[in-house]
């Protein structure tokens, strides 16, 4: 049903088009809380006026842009109101015709919400659809976009990965553990250069055709839901691509930041100020009113042009698009892309604006800070906001695996860092935790390619409060550290020419082997073990490069004891009695599937990780 409603839209879509018409957001529902709507209507002439004919609907405002050839018209949809094709009546000024269009409005479908939201128990998957599996060659170049080719040997060029490939492999994905799948931005990239990694927006409403278009992606959730899986939308509130027909010909100079000296028709543009990338003067008591302008206001880089969410019909624009995409797709979570760039204040208003209609939905934020106190404040001052990515945790994690061992180092930092979560009680158990991401070198990379210091580090991810998040290849040991497009690599097996799979565990070395099933074995854990995220949890200070955490409640204990020194050491296993562990107790040990009895210390080999279950008398 939602491919057919996928091709009405874009059938509609293209009649529109060929009026001349171009109507945002496309179409709209009955019963929508709030029941009304603020279209962006476009024409080829100067707009005069708007008025509608349908049971139900009415105009509430009909106001001219700065740019003559826009209106914004909000349309009052009654709670009465049915399932219908309005008529929008669109009359031009001067002596051009007026022209009259349908406009859909739609029943909402309750059963593509059944999913909705994502908790403790997760498992994420993040993906760079370009670079996983190119599951249909005909979409590769398609006609009208300004990258017209792939290149698998240029990092920066697109590579042929698609949304039917992505999908073809959720039995691989679903093997891993993961319970979610997380897709870098997947809308229409119409940039000249680097269009791959889907962050340079030119249209929020489409798909990125190389990636398969609406249906491809509506397929795509479908499937998910159909496995009790979910799916996570990458959004970009902050910038949009230069290429936009938004920042080309805008309904007002205001919908951007920093208005470029020049324009020009490349991707680049000349600007009067770019991003400082100093987040710290929005909680700054002392900032400067032009650094927090700088930071705010100031473009991400030259080719991804600065949204201004405190205008008005910007913030309205940037809501509704949200809204269209959960109802349209039945997308379960949206990850926010550069969350503390935008105004803050319309960030609030967004994420109410999302939570007030979906109440289970599930938002969770890129706020890439370096210490507690500012991932404190990103996460407090949005009282909306779920949680985050948890970058004091990966930095932590960093140093646990790349330091050694000190005073504020190794696992001393992510002692603190844990115990830092009394800053924000409510969203650290739903944090998303991670070793490597898209935008960090490969996790293997970073160990030189160190196996048990690999099985540590992931043994202690999954093991660890919040979400693990695995990003591909990370599996089977992925190791670029260096270079955006080489940290991206095409995932072994998904492109025509491959020698060798990991989908089907072929022409894997014996370390990708080994990791591969590690990964498996994990994700198999943290579903079993349903401890992990639902009991409590205590953490013990570390004694050199040895540190210990558990989950428990009144009968069962996990213990998780790593040591990162490259010597062995002696933990003192009395240090764990305040949870009923005594010696002569026996214990599973999970990763070796052994038997043992607690003993007065335990010996951990170096550079190693146990998993030790123990269930009370």
């Amino acid at each position: 049903m939602k491919q057919i409603a996928a091709t009405c839209l874009l059938l509609c879509s293209t009649l529109l088009s060929a009026q001349g018409i171009h109507i945002e957001p496309p179409n709209w529902w009955t019963d929508m809380p709030g029941h009304s709507v603020e279209l962006l209507i476009h024409g080829q002439h100067d707009i005069a006026s708007v008025t509608v004919q349908g049971q139900g609907v009415k105009v509430m405002t009909d106001s001219p842009a700065n740019n003559p050839h826009y209106r914004y018209v909000t349309l009052s949809i009654s709670p009465e109101a049915e399932p219908q094709d309005l008529i929008l009546a669109i009359d031009y000024a001067g002596r051009h015709r007026s022209k009259k269009v349908n406009y859909e409005l739609k029943a909402r479908d309750p059963l593509i919400h059944a999913n909705m939201g994502l908790s403790a128990r997760d498992q994420l998957y993040l993906v760079t659809p370009d670079r996983f599996v190119n599951g249909d060659t005909q979409n590769d170049v398609v006609r009208g976009m300004k990258e017209r080719a792939v290149n698998r040997q240029d990092d920066y060029s697109r590579h042929g990965g698609d949304l039917s490939g992505l999908a073809s492999q959720l039995d691989y994905i679903q093997s891993l553990g993961t319970t979610a799948v997380w897709p870098m931005p997947i809308l229409e990239n119409n940039m000249h250069g680097q269009s791959y990694h889907g962050y340079a927006i030119t249209d929020h409403y489409a798909v990125d055709p190389r990636f398969g278009g609406l249906e491809s992606y509506q397929l795509l959730a479908d499937q998910l839901h159909q496995r009790g899986m979910k799916l996570v939308m990458d959004m970009v509130l902050n910038h949009t691509g230069s290429m936009h027909h938004l920042f080309q010909d805008p309904p007002d100079s205001n919908w951007f930041n920093a208005w470029p000296l020049s324009s020009n028709k490349g991707d680049e543009q000349t600007l009067s100020l770019r991003s400082s990338h100093k987040y710290q003067g929005i909680y700054d008591p002392y900032a400067s009113k032009d650094d927090v302008r700088r930071f705010t206001d100031g473009w991400f880089v030259p080719s991804m042009t600065d949204l201004n969410g405190r205008d008005a019909h910007c913030a309205q624009w940037l809501i509704q698009n949200s809204l269209w995409w959960i109802e349209t797709v039945g997308v379960d979570a949206f990850r926010v892309d550069t969350y503390f760039y935008p105004d803050q204040a319309f960030m609030r208003q967004w994420t109410a604006a999302i939570h007030a209609v979906y109440p289970e939905f599930f938002v969770f934020s890129e706020s890439w800070t370096h210490d507690a106190h500012s991932q404190a404040y990103f996460l407090n001052s949005q009282p909306a906001l779920d949680a985050g990515a948890d970058f004091l945790i990966y930095h932590a994690l960093k140093s646990v695996m790349e330091e050694p061992a000190s005073w504020t180092t190794g696992p001393t930092k992510l002692y603190a860092a844990l115990a830092a979560d009394y800053l924000y009680p409510e969203q650290a158990k739903d944090m998303v935790i991670f070793l490597d991401n898209h935008d960090e070198g490969r996790f293997m990379g970073k160990i030189d390619g160190n196996m048990k210091m690999y099985k540590v580090g992931l043994g202690l991810l999954y093991a660890l409060r919040g979400m693990p998040c695995l990003y591909y290849g990370t599996e089977i040991g992925y190791d670029a550290v260096n270079d955006h497009g080489a940290m991206r690599q095409d995932m072994l097996g998904g492109f025509p020419g491959d020698q060798g799979s990991a989908f089907r565990g072929e022409g894997l070395t014996e370390t990708q082997q080994e990791a591969l099933a590690y990964v498996r074995q994990l994700g198999a854990l943290r579903h079993q073990e349903t401890l992990i995220g639902t009991g409590k949890l205590m953490q013990w200070a570390p004694d050199g490069g040895a540190y210990a955490l558990a989950w428990y409640d009144d009968k069962e204990v996990l213990i998780v004891i790593i040591n990162v020194d490259e010597t062995d050491r002696q933990w003192d296993m009395s240090r764990f009695s305040e949870l009923g562990i005594d010696q002569g107790q026996s214990a599973r040990s999970l990763l070796d599937e052994k038997v043992m009895t607690i003993e007065s210390s335990q010996h951990l080999p170096a550079q190693s990780i146990r998993w030790l279950k123990i269930t009370k008398d």
